[in-house]
């Protein structure tokens, strides 16, 4: 069918599997949510967010929203686009409905972390859509960081979960984009772990955290448009110190200073997808309360002028 005026956003994982049986990371759960929330806005602004194509509302129902919001599980990971099971070389296409007068897509792709973790990765055919998107979301796991989990350890359940690094991972994401100019996402995600830390009392994470007044502390992402820049950008900011306090100036300096030359227009953000860490295979018993998760892509959404 025709989709005039998509919008492609490029999902990334945060990099984390275990060996054998592989669960959900914050970016499949990220996606499922998401598309809930943006419901939620689309309501707002008197634009219905639906599925436009039958694939897609097939695999959303079935992979997505039924394990998720009725069976209240976590999620199976992204397969390996190598697999029998490659539901993710396939987009998700959702209607934006109309805006100033143009039909209006959003595009979705579900990428491995296995997949990005190979740098041999960059010239496969079926990862070129990363140079044509309009967004590249990158999510970037805190309980990664040996110190903050050693201070979630009593307040946070347990993952046990180990992956590639972050940075090698953007490495190759940013070769398989080359001189291309997508929108790039910097997503510290899991962040209610972070907002756990205001509860450690004695620690410099503590005062951080339990500043009221930063953007970090408020979500006004299902607010009517325009995108609030001005709140866009004070997110912006503190993420990246937040970032270089998580010793994960690295990161910070990836972006800024690519390897391939190219300076991609960046934005760093804060989400939670679920509120509340899982405890096991389940949600934790408050269920699903998202946190800024439509920041990134209402971002992207404001360059191209829908729902702004």
């Amino acid at each position: 069918m025709p989709l005039p005026t998509p919008l492609g956003v490029a999902g990334l994982a945060d990099h984390v599997h275990r060996n054998g049986r592989c669960r959900a990371t914050g970016k499949t759960v990220y996606i499922a949510v998401l598309v809930k929330t943006l419901q939620l806005l689309g309501e707002r602004l008197n634009c219905v967010v639906e599925p436009a194509t039958a694939e897609t509302e097939m695999v959303y129902r079935e992979l997505y929203e039924k394990p998720l919001y009725e069976e209240r599980g976590i999620l199976e990971s992204t397969p390996a686009a190598h697999t029998s099971n490659q539901y993710q070389r396939e987009p998700l296409i959702f209607s934006l409905g109309t805006w100033k007068g143009r039909r209006q897509y959003l595009v979705l792709r579900d990428v491995a972390g296995e997949d990005l973790e190979n740098p041999n990765n960059v010239h496969v055919q079926h990862m070129r859509f990363f140079a044509q998107a309009d967004g590249v979301v990158f999510m970037f796991d805190p309980l990664k960081v040996e110190s903050v989990r050693q201070q979630l350890h009593d307040l946070v359940p347990v993952q046990e979960r180990v992956g590639g690094d972050p940075r090698s991972v953007l490495r190759t994401v940013l070769s398989i984009i080359g001189d291309s100019t997508p929108n790039l996402a910097v997503v510290l995600s899991k962040f209610d772990a972070l907002q756990s830390l205001h509860h450690v009392e004695g620690s410099g994470w503590s005062e951080v955290m339990a500043q009221r007044g930063a953007a970090f502390s408020r979500d006004p992402s299902l607010q009517y448009a325009p995108y609030n820049e001005v709140d866009g950008r004070l997110l912006h900011e503190e993420v990246r110190s937040l970032l270089d306090k998580l010793e994960a100036k690295s990161m910070v300096m990836a972006v800024d200073q690519p390897h391939t030359g190219t300076v991609l227009k960046n934005r760093f953000f804060a989400v939670s997808a679920l509120g509340e860490s899982p405890v096991g295979d389940r949600l934790h018993h408050n269920g699903i309360s998202p946190f800024r998760c439509l920041d990134p892509v209402r971002w992207v959404l404001a360059q191209r002028g829908v729902w702004v």
